[in-house]
């Protein structure tokens, strides 16, 4: 095995997953096993005594290398939500984990793995994309949303739902004279769901072709136009044609389109302000520095005859 094969993940990405992952398992493996519940009622257990450790600093020494506590509060930090490093247990966990990681370290540094040039080169990458996603996260806490900011998207949205929503039935069928063919049926009086079951080539078939409430928005034009035409309770006497077929719709009801409050749409307005925000500010870096591009040089090998043969031979 080559040595570049060996080394296709950087080490310290490495030996961080099985960090994680070896803290996560410990912590999991000290939960206290469940007891049974027994016939009759026992009284409740005294509350537990509070207990505080101190986390000494540094939390060990491998071969005179120490590991420091501002290291292990770092670990712990990105553990958290994950594994628990509440207590004595998991703080020991962590640490016989950072001990791993600080001797495979140790042994990289033996092997001089650093030298490597694929090394060299993920760590680089790791580098580069660190760097700029902290100019991004440092850029975004500086320009927080506002609420009145949050607050005028919102209202600017909420004037672009004003409108009608409709709820509505389809028969969707391959043809326009299988179409004309069910209208006839039900100008005979033959029940719109049972011939949706039966005919309809749409996923809404097992529900009577039942379409739930929609804006049009929501539907292709052709459809949703010949919806809002409908008065409740008629169907369309002419096939809708969409590209997915032949429609039948039925209108079954209609109302005034509902908003959401402005507490339901408040994280996806931040989100979409925000990246707003970091296109604007990526922009902003690109007008103000000199960028210049090489171009690419592209060669069209000619194929080889061998392969004309093959081609011709296929037509």
């Amino acid at each position: 095995m080559k040595k570049s094969d060996r080394l296709a993940l950087p080490l310290l990405a490495l030996s961080s997953a099985l960090l994680m992952a070896g803290v996560a398992l410990a912590t999991e493996d000290r939960k206290p096993e469940a007891t049974p519940a027994t016939a009759t009622s026992t009284p409740a257990p005294a509350a537990a005594p509070a207990i505080s450790f101190t986390i000494p600093d540094p939390v060990a020494t491998i071969n005179g290398k120490p590991i420091s506590k501002a290291l292990f509060d770092q670990y712990a930090q990105q553990l958290k939500g994950r594994a628990k490093v509440d207590s004595a247990e998991g703080v020991k966990a962590l640490v016989d984990q950072l001990i791993m990681e600080e001797l495979l370290l140790q042994e990289a540094a033996k092997q001089k793995l650093a030298d490597d040039p694929q090394i060299k080169q993920q760590l680089q990458m790791m580098q580069n994309n660190l760097l700029a996603s902290s100019v991004v996260r440092k850029m975004l806490a500086d320009n927080t949303p506002s609420e009145d900011a949050i607050k005028k998207e919102y209202e600017t949205a909420v004037a672009a739902m004003k409108g009608k929503e409709y709820k509505a039935s389809h028969i969707l069928v391959d043809a326009e004279d299988k179409a004309k063919a069910i209208i006839e049926e039900l100008k005979k009086g033959v029940s719109f769901a049972e011939l949706a079951k039966t005919k309809s080539s749409d996923s809404s078939a097992a529900q009577g072709g039942d379409l739930g409430w929609f804006a049009p928005s929501m539907m292709v034009p052709p459809f949703a136009q010949a919806a809002a035409k409908l008065d409740k309770g008629k169907y369309t006497e002419q096939p809708v044609q969409t590209q997915f077929g032949w429609h039948v719709i039925l209108l079954e009801d209609t109302r005034d389109a509902t908003p959401p409050a402005m507490d339901e749409l408040k994280p996806q307005i931040a989100q979409m302000l925000q990246s707003k925000v970091v296109n604007d500010y990526l922009e902003k870096l690109k007008s103000g520095a000199k960028i210049e591009v090489t171009e690419i040089q592209v060669q069209v090998k000619p194929m080889p005859e061998a392969a004309k043969d093959s081609k011709s031979e296929k037509k």
